[in-house]
């Protein structure tokens, strides 16, 4: 399940669109990830992390983040780091039934939401880099926290610095 979300700058007309969450293949998503992340397509945060941790876990949903230097607008993997709560086996999970009606998730290695705030415990969140400039690029929680009355929602536009309302336009999956 995902939603669709959309900023306009009213000043000058720039406009950002972004899917978040993951949907139906999300045991694909995350086994693809979490290999690239062991080979270091991400940095060497992930790659050290796995070599750390090998039995960790990761959130691969789609999030929004904006540069702290030039303000570029990207839509990545989210790629917290979790490791397993004291005594948990990562390799003792049940997978009961199938992912979901479209795809059934058999075959892949993955942990669920479900799984993660069950037998995970926080490790540390990934330090997301510009992919122009590469300056720190900070989570715009405007764009992922749909529910949450207080956050807010608007973001700076990477073009003139005005402020852009973030609106959320539609679900999919």
């Amino acid at each position: 399940m995902g939603s669709w979300y959309g900023a306009k700058c009213e000043k000058c007309g720039y406009q950002y669109g972004a899917f978040l969450g993951v949907g139906f293949t999300f045991p694909k998503l995350y086994e693809e990830t979490v290999k690239k992340m062991k080979s270091g397509k991400f940095g060497k945060q992930g790659y050290k992390f796995f070599k750390n941790h090998p039995d960790g876990a990761i959130t691969c949903n789609n999030i929004v983040v904006q540069c702290d230097d030039c303000g570029k607008l990207m839509t990545v993997p989210e790629l917290d780091l979790y490791v397993p709560k004291d005594g948990f086996d990562s390799t003792k999970i049940e997978r009961i039934g199938v992912w979901s009606t479209a795809f059934s998730g058999k075959g892949y290695d993955y942990i669920s939401r479900s799984d993660l705030h069950d037998h995970y415990k926080f490790y540390e969140h990934y330090d997301h880099r510009c992919s122009t400039c590469r300056g720190h690029a900070s989570v715009v929680e405007g764009f992922t926290e749909r529910y949450d009355a207080d956050v807010d929602r608007h973001v700076r536009c990477p073009k003139c610095g005005a402020m852009m309302e973030i609106e959320c336009v539609g679900d999919w999956d």
